[in-house]
């Protein structure tokens, strides 16, 4: 028995184990040539160990020469995986950094990290004729990989486009401060200012003055990739280009994933998982649409990958640009204090291209007739006999939100969660969009009995039937995540509107940022005025956001382009900003309302939350960990300026049959709060509580 143990990370729950490490003994293995003479060497490898009853991959993360387990019970591991390259130094420390920043175990950041294939303990077989470990599912993919030549060390870098003045000086500006200035720099452009080519452009030089490097795309959504893809792929090749994201099939992510672990993918688009990817010689990272809440993982750790990229650089000390032309508040106060760098894009690229003109139509003066008012009606008939396309953004998938009994007033509801179903007239079911849950639509109210029985409301499949049944020649196309689920389905949309045989577009947020249909000339914005008054301090900018980039979409060719956004209150005062554009004016208005509420980026939060069968558990769990929260404060004196508020009902009190109560952190100073954090759920842990609970460092919405 040597003298020293591995620290495993297991992706258990913190509660489990607030560390998320294990520790095991490094026995002698007859598949691993690693000498146990010499600790460090097992550092970063990915290990299967016994957990109780049951194998799990873990990812060794430390060594000790002391264990809390007594020799004779500390077991040993059962085999070093040969499938996973070496994990490095700079990625052990960027997963111990995330574990600590959110408040998680190191193995439920490290193991997701990993492709499915191999987190999977099952999916590890012994051969028994050649006494190796195998794959039951990836081999084949793990063989064509081994059998790939090494990615060229110059790089065919294909034709550029023609810059403007202003992509000239921006990119000029980057590339000088690529080695003396390691702030993030914002490329704050308009919608049209031609960012992608500037970071396209960018990255050629990095690539170009690094025989091996590689560098890192994050765009927000699955849908972005295949047309940022596209010209990756024309710009660099083919054989260096790879996507990582969940929309891929197993092999495929198997085999991008270990071109990128290993060196041999020189360049990486993905989305926001993708920045825990293994990227042995990383030289610099692009964040796309940097604002764009998709970058938020929502389930398991929750993190920003933006924020993630961010640290991530400043690990590496490499460049990283976070481009938007609608920079989250955090960013943008950041770049106006000085802590990022700032580049402007007030333009569109194209030659005479504007930004559109922007109508609202007040929808108490001129009724919608089936969603659409008179003017929309009218701008929609006009396009199309100029033989251009619209856009119809409607966020809100389905046929209507609500269905209803016309006898009794009954509107059914999910009975998994505090949510309406919503009827969706393809499948004749009523859908659960936060769950899941489906239902056959009743024939008869459950509660009265009666046949009267209504869809309320709009959504984008009404929308669809509304736009064929009053232009009955138009081509109509709706685009949402229910019409796009088969392979192929949302590349040939995209294709047909970018060809400009599409009369009629319809979608969700999926369609709102960059996407560039030259021909597409009108956008009508249905049902935004519920962003107006949300209860979120969030919720402006979220909205001011979501308007300009589906402003955006129209006018990016030489025909200028129309908006017309549908609204019950013209008056409200966002308003004069979407029309003019002015991100600035409105930023610097928020940030003032803000400063004098206490509200991020001038203070942090942190949310604990608890799910529990009934209401009354959670709220209890929440006070008890109020209480202890409390005590902590008394105790210590740096954590006097820690607030905490009252334990309360969630926005969305139940969900998966979980009710859930949560409760709101709040501290001036980041890492005082950060030490209160891992203090603070050190004592929930010793609580043992049976109940569902985590902590949620830098909140999306409360």
């Amino acid at each position: 028995m040597v003298g020293w143990v591995l620290q495993v990370a297991c992706d258990v729950p913190v509660a489990v184990s607030a560390a998320g490490v294990f520790d095991y003994a490094p026995i002698e293995l007859n598949n691993t040539p690693l000498n146990l003479a010499v600790p460090e060497a097992w550092l970063g490898h990915t290990v299967l160990v016994p957990f109780g009853k049951q194998l799990l991959v873990g990812i060794v993360m430390g060594i000790s020469t002391t264990s809390e387990v007594p020799p004779a019970k500390l077991k040993p591991i059962q085999a070093v995986l040969p499938f996973v390259p070496q994990m490095s130094g700079h990625w052990l420390d960027l997963v111990r950094f995330m574990a600590k920043y959110y408040q998680r175990g190191l193995g439920e950041v490290a193991l997701p990290a990993l492709p499915i294939a191999l987190r999977v303990a099952k999916n590890f077989v012994w051969d028994q004729t050649t006494g190796e470990m195998t794959l039951r599912t990836g081999m084949r993919t793990w063989r064509k990989w081994r059998a790939l030549p090494p990615s060229p060390a110059l790089l065919n870098v294909g034709q550029a486009l023609n810059l403007t003045h202003a992509q000239h000086v921006v990119l000029d500006d980057l590339l000088e401060r690529r080695h003396i200035d390691l702030r993030p720099q914002l490329l704050f452009g308009v919608t049209g200012s031609g960012k992608t080519e500037v970071y396209l452009q960018y990255l050629a030089h990095v690539l170009q003055d690094s025989a091996d490097g590689q560098v890192l795309i994050l765009v927000p959504e699955i849908n972005l990739t295949p047309q940022f893809a596209a010209r990756l792929n024309a710009r660099f090749g083919m054989e260096t280009v790879v996507t990582l994201h969940s929309g891929l099939n197993e092999s495929t992510r198997l085999m991008n994933w270990w071109r990128a672990a290993s060196g041999q993918a020189r360049v990486i688009l993905g989305t926001r998982l993708s920045v825990l990817a293994m990227l042995p010689n990383l030289q610099a990272i692009v964040v796309d649409e940097e604002h764009d809440s998709s970058y938020r993982q929502q389930e398991g750790v929750r993190y920003s990958a933006r924020d993630v990229a961010i640290y991530r650089a400043h690990q590496l000390n490499i460049p990283i640009v976070l481009g938007s032309a609608t920079p989250s508040l955090e960013t943008w106060h950041n770049a106006c204090t000085g802590r990022y760098g700032l580049h402007r894009l007030p333009e569109r690229a194209v030659k005479g291209a504007m930004l559109p003109e922007v109508t609202l139509v007040d929808v108490q003066k001129t009724a919608a007739q089936d969603g659409l008012s008179e003017p929309m009606r009218r701008t929609i008939t006009e396009t199309m006999v100029q033989h251009h396309t619209t856009l119809l953004f409607q966020n809100r998938r389905g046929y209507a939100p609500v269905f209803y009994c016309g006898h009794c007033g009954h509107i059914h509801d999910c009975p998994n969660c505090a949510a309406h179903f919503v009827y969706h007239s393809t499948t004749r079911h009523l859908h659960c969009h936060h769950c899941g849950q489906q239902e056959r639509v009743p024939k008869t109210c459950i509660k009265c009995g009666n046949a009267d029985m209504h869809p309320i409301g709009q959504g984008t499949q009404r929308l669809e039937e509304t736009a064929a049944r009053l232009w009955p020649k138009a081509i109509v196309r709706r685009i949402d995540a229910d019409s796009t689920r088969k392979k192929g389905e949302l590349e040939d949309a995209f294709a047909d509107i970018a060809a400009g045989v599409v009369d009629i577009v319809i979608g969700t947020q999926m369609l709102a940022k960059g996407h560039d249909w030259p021909n597409l000339n009108t956008v009508g914005v249905l049902d935004v005025d519920s962003g107006l008054f949300a209860q979120d301090y969030r919720a402006p900018e979220r909205l001011f956001a979501l308007l300009q980039q589906v402003i955006g979409r129209a006018g990016r060719g030489q025909q200028a382009g129309r908006v017309l956004i549908q609204t019950a209150f013209p008056e409200h005062p966002m308003w004069t900003q979407v029309r003019t554009h002015d991100f600035e004016t409105f930023a610097t208005s928020e940030l003032a309302v803000r400063q004098q509420l206490g509200l991020p980026p001038f203070a942090a939060h942190a949310l604990l939350q608890v799910a529990a069968p009934e209401l009354k558990q959670a709220l209890a769990f929440a006070q008890t960990a109020r209480e202890l929260a409390l005590i902590l404060i008394a105790d210590h004196l740096e954590f006097a300026h820690v607030t905490i508020n009252a334990a309360v009902p969630m926005n969305m009190m139940r969900l998966n049959r979980q009710e859930r109560a949560q409760i709101l952190i709040e501290c001036p100073s980041r890492p005082r709060l950060q030490a209160f954090l891992a203090q603070w759920q050190g004592a929930l842990v010793a609580q043992k509580s049976r109940l569902m609970w985590l902590i949620e460092v830098d909140p999306a919405e409360i």
